[in-house]
């Protein structure tokens, strides 16, 4: 798996290619993420804690595809080897990708607080 970059920059390619140049459907979805990611994360970090391994692989499963739509497919990386090393119950490489999930998730919180910016700066 190639490494995850903080600062690697949002391709919204396919997002815009499913919802067009549509602003305020785009700020919609990345409020969406940011509401919700933090959710998926804190119950990926409860099936952890407990040791639940087929939990982790679920959720992290269940990530996947956001970090896709905001073209961060270097973490939908991570989360396939989240999802893959929980099913093998891989574990302390799963306990270090979540760590590094955390941290990479703040930054991609931030980019898309920047890209809402950048999109109502145009509007």
């Amino acid at each position: 798996m190639q490494g995850i970059n903080d600062n690697r920059p949002l391709d919204l390619s396919y997002l815009i290619g499913m919802v067009g140049h549509n602003p305020d459907f785009m700020i919609e979805i990345f409020d969406t993420f940011i509401e919700h990611t933090p959710v998926y994360l804190a119950e990926l970090e409860a099936a952890l804690a407990l040791g639940n391994w087929k939990e982790v692989s679920n959720c992290a499963h269940k990530m996947k595809p956001t970090f896709s739509y905001i073209g961060r497919n270097d973490v939908t990386d991570l989360m396939q080897a989240i999802e893959y090393n929980a099913r093998n119950e891989v574990v302390e490489q799963v306990k270090s990708d979540i760590e590094r999930l955390k941290v990479v998730s703040q930054q991609v919180y931030a980019q898309l607080e920047l890209e809402k910016e950048n999109i109502r700066s145009r509007s």
